[in-house]
Formats: C-alpha cells, structure tokens, sequence
C-alpha cells in the first residue's frame, strides 16, 4: 500500500499534521452577516441569514438547490453544525463541480467498471455528506450527487452507532475530512463515513437544500447552518501534481497533448494551462499541463528547477509542447522526454525551450544542457538546437522596452500554420538566433524589433509596450531574427520527428490573437490535421479568463506566499 505523508495539526486520525494557515488553522467560511463569497446553483430554494444562521428554504417545482462557495477546496477538515426539519433532506457538498455546458465524466465503479455519463449544464455534481432525518438515518454518510450515487451508506450493524448518534430536532455537529483519496465524517463526534475513492480532488463547498416537488407538506420546510469553518490541509506525496483536460468535441478527439512548463521568467504556468483549456475545450485534445512542483509542499514553483511530475504522460502522447526554461530534471523524469524524442515524437517549442535543460557536470544527461560541447557529436549544442534549431544565444532586442512584431517571410503566406493568423505582436524581445538555422530549418516569421513609444506604468504587465507601436529600431532589423521556424530532428538511434518552434510565447505575448493562433495552428499540423485548419485559421477565444502577469524573475519567498496549486488551472 502505498504510504502517504500529511502535514496538518489536530486531526482525529492517526496522521502527523501541521496548520494550514494561522492560529488553529481554521478559517469561517460564513462572516456571519452576509452571503459575500457564495453562489446559488441549481434550484431556487430561498437561503436567508438570521443572526449567525443560514437558513434554507424549500419552495415546491424546483430542482435540488445549492449555495455553493466561490472558492474551491482540495484538502481540508471542515466542521459545521446543522439542524433539520424531519420532513426535509439535506446534504453538504465538498469537491463538487457545476459547468455552465453539459459535459460527459468518466466513473469508476469499485469493481473497476467505468462508465462515461453525461452531466447537464448548471447540474451540481460532486461527493455529498448526507443529512438524513428520515428513519433510515444515513445522516453523515457519503452520496454521489448527479454521478454515481450512494459510495459509502451507513446500513448495516457496524453503522449503528452513527445512525443514533444524530439528534431529531436539535443541533448536530459534522466533521469532514477530506485528505487525497480518504473522505472521513464525524457525527457528533461517532465516527460515520469512511471513504476511499480518488474520482475528484477538489471542488467548491455546499449547503444543500433538496427539491420538494409538489409534495405541499414539505414547502416551506428549513434547514440551518452555523459555525461553518473549514481548515485546509497540505499534504504532499498525493498532492495533485498536474491538471488533466478532457476533450470536447473537434478535430482533435482521440489525441493527446503534453504542455510542460517549467521556466523562472515567462509564466509559462499560466499559459500553457490556458493553451491547454483552448486545444481541449475548443478542438477536442486531451491535454495534460504538468508544472514544476516543490515536493515538500505540493505547491507550483517555477523556481523549482529538479522536479516536473507527470511526464509519464508522455509514453503515449501525440505531441509535446515544452516552454521549459534551465531544469535539471530527475533521471525518471528525463527518460521520458528521451524516449519520446527517440520515437519521433512532434514537438513545439516557446521561448525559452531552446535553453530547456541545464545539468551539471556528470550528469548522464548532460548533453541536453544548452550549448552543450561534449563527446557526443550530435547534440552539440543541446536539446534545443538539435530538436528545435537554436540554443541560447542573446536577446536582440532591449528586453523589457522593445517589442516583437510579427513578418510572414516572404512566400510562406500560404503555408497552413499561418492560416488565418493576421498580426502578430508581443512584448517579449526578439531573440538572437545563428543564420542560417541549421538542416531543414524553414522560417516562417521573423521578429521585427519595435521601439516602445510610451512609458511603463507602474503595475503594466506590458512594460509599457503597446501592440500600436509602430517604430522599428532602426540598427536591430537587418536582418531580421526568425521567431517562428519549423524543422525535423532526429536524435542518435531514434526515429524522425518534426519541430515548430517559436521564440515567443510569455504569458502576456499570449494575448495577441495572433500568437495564439500561430500555436493551435501548428498543434493541427503537427498532429496529421493540416487538413481540418480552417481557411480562417483556428478558434483561439480564451477558456474563462485569462489575466496574465508580467515576465520578470520573481526571488525570495514570492511563490511560497503565493502558494499556487493545481486546482486554480482546472475548468470549472
């Protein structure tokens, strides 16, 4: 069995554990006053405040009603006290979801059967802990609501202390704890549930008040909550280390993209998530994002050059985007990326990806390190100019005040990957390449340096760049550097692979439609679906929203008290 390690503090398990966040650890989720970070979905039950209570309200014709918290939680220990008419069944959401279009999700059954079932758009659906007044008494019991139902009931003898520790008419007291794949509830203190399953790892909290029908006995029933607090909890080992998105209907159905960030500078944790939400939710890929991740905490840090979890993905993916910038990454990790690029896999390469690796003396991968001029002849140079046509050489244009727009180079109109694409603009500098780029390297973009024509403001993520500047710098253009090339590889003893590789690519040249389209368009190129490229070129209107930050290194304790997770990236 595999062994896990919890970090938290106070928990009734037999777990070695530290507070999430301040003082005990606990934080209200409810101010006592209003409804601020809440959300109705579902029915139209009425939820009201009285004193320090939420109270729910059945209404006749409506169908199951929840009001959810805006924010979303992965592990946590959650207590709040309820009371109940007898007539009314309730619940309390935890990881629970609701997409505002339908969607299909594959279950698992606990035999190993899977199933793929269709959830309606605006359909609350996730793990709920029952409150059940009813004689059957599974109050604190586990239910799949809008999936699988019931996971975990509590009929049975071994059940009974639980089934009588719930009080009619009066205040209960639940503990939840939700800690990887273990859902734990406590009624009254009696242990109640006692759940094993891994389908969802995070998702919103919510009070549930269920649907009446047209039963008039139950209108007007109520259901009260109070003391809801909730602490969360960082685990390491069964931390979610990626973020997974399943295709939608497209082209691309059937296929599967890798995006691997990993750079100090450019956030490419932010755009290859919303580079993934594009391809999956607007062409049908499957794609997995994977992050480097600080192994003692869970958390996203881009300053974490040793560790990229989730590679294995790569065993069977049809193309691997990498925007990786100087990692060292370990032996397991590296040898699926070489053994997909000994197969041939399609790769495409932003920014800093032509200086992805950087190992150290002795390391049996050394020779992927930029600028690489070892024994082995034909990496020299490294990873990037092997597989993608150029390492590291400078930036060409002033970085941080002079910007990239886009040439189509002459007699590649046409060529599909610029199908559609129109202007091409980012703040990101051109960077200085070798001409000509090596064996069949085809440019297809070059990067005219543009002079910055206002002044960086405080808290501009352009540096003052705008896509309306207009004035090449007049001794950086001739010649002009390629930024988007496309070229094959083949690394020693392995299969013939195809390239696209561009020199953009930050989170804030993302924003220029033109960037984006440059990218899926060549996600279908590389993927055998240069057919299906529109004469328009590709969809590339954002998934939900996308605010990116400004490139810059970010030292110090910044990304600890940030404290991104894997759950921020993933499509509600």
């Amino acid at each position: 069995m595999q062994r896990r390690v919890y970090l938290l503090a106070g928990l009734l398990c037999f777990t070695t554990v530290v507070p999430a966040s301040a003082e005990d650890g606990f934080a209200s989720l409810f101010d006592g006053k209003t409804l601020d970070g809440w959300v109705q979905h579902g029915g139209v039950a009425k939820y009201t405040i009285e004193g320090d209570v939420i109270v729910g309200t059945s209404v006749p014709n409506t169908s199951n009603s929840f009001l959810c918290t805006k924010k979303h939680y992965a592990d946590f220990v959650l207590e709040v006290d309820f009371k109940v008419d007898p007539k009314l069944n309730s619940g309390i959401q935890i990881r629970s979801h609701v997409y505002n279009e339908p969607r299909e999700v594959v279950t698992r059954a606990s035999n190993g059967v899977s199933k793929t079932r269709k959830v309606p758009a605006g359909r609350v659906h996730g793990y709920q802990v029952e409150i059940d007044p009813s004689d059957r008494a599974w109050s604190g019991g586990i239910y799949d609501e809008g999936r699988r139902g019931w996971l975990n009931n509590l009929e049975g003898e071994k059940n009974k202390r639980a089934r009588e520790a719930f009080k009619q008419n009066e205040w209960n007291h639940y503990k939840i704890q939700a800690i990887g794949d273990s859902i734990k509830t406590w009624i009254n203190g009696v242990p109640a549930a006692d759940l094993k399953d891994d389908m969802t790892a995070s998702g919103f909290i919510a009070l549930q008040v269920h649907g009446i029908g047209k039963d008039e006995s139950k209108i007007g029933k109520q259901i009260r909550w109070k003391n809801i607090k909730l602490q969360e909890v960082k685990h390491t080992e069964n931390a979610k280390q990626y973020v997974e998105y399943t295709g939608k209907s497209g082209p691309g159905k059937g296929k599967k993209v890798v995006l691997i960030a990993g750079d100090e500078e450019y956030r490419s944790e932010e755009v290859l998530p919303q580079l993934g939400k594009i391809l999956s939710q607007q062409h049908g890929f499957d794609c997995r994002v994977v992050f480097p991740i600080d192994p003692k905490t869970g958390r996203i840090d881009p300053n974490n050059g040793g560790n990229i979890p989730g590679l294995e993905a790569l065993a069977d993916a049809d193309l691997m985007i990498i925007s990786t910038r100087f990692r060292a990454l370990p032996d397991e990790q590296m040898q699926y990326i070489d053994n997909y690029l000994k197969r041939g896999g399609a790769v495409i390469g932003m920014r800093t990806a032509t200086h992805a690796f950087n190992f150290p003396k002795g390391s049996k991968w050394k020779h992927y390190s930029n600028g690489y001029n070892g024994d082995k002849k034909e990496w020299q140079g490294g990873f990037g100019r092997l597989v993608l046509g150029e390492k590291w050489i400078s930036h060409h244009g002033n970085h941080k005040s002079q910007s990239t727009r886009g040439i189509v180079v002459d007699g590649q109109d046409k060529h599909p990957i610029l199908r559609g694409v129109g202007d091409i603009w980012g703040p990101t500098d051109v960077y200085g390449v070798r001409l000509p780029l090596p064996g069949d390297s085809q440019p297809l973009v070059l990067g005219q340096v543009v002079n910055r024509s206002g002044k960086p403001g405080t808290g501009d993520p352009l540096y003052g760049m705008r896509d309306t500047d207009s004035e090449p710098d007049a001794g950086k253009n001739s010649p002009m550097m390629p930024v988007v090339w496309t070229k094959s590889y083949q690394t020693p003893g392995g299969k013939l692979g195809h390239a696209v590789n561009t020199t953009m690519g930050s989170s804030t040249d993302f924003l220029n439609e033109g960037v984006r389209r440059v990218l899926v368009n060549s996600v279908y190129s590389l993927t055998g679906l240069t057919d299906d490229i529109p004469a328009s070129g590709t969809s590339v209107e954002f998934v939900g929203e996308f605010k990116p930050t400004a490139f810059e290194f970010r030292r110090g304790d910044y990304w600890p008290k940030r404290d991104m997770r894997i759950e921020e990236y993933e499509v509600n």
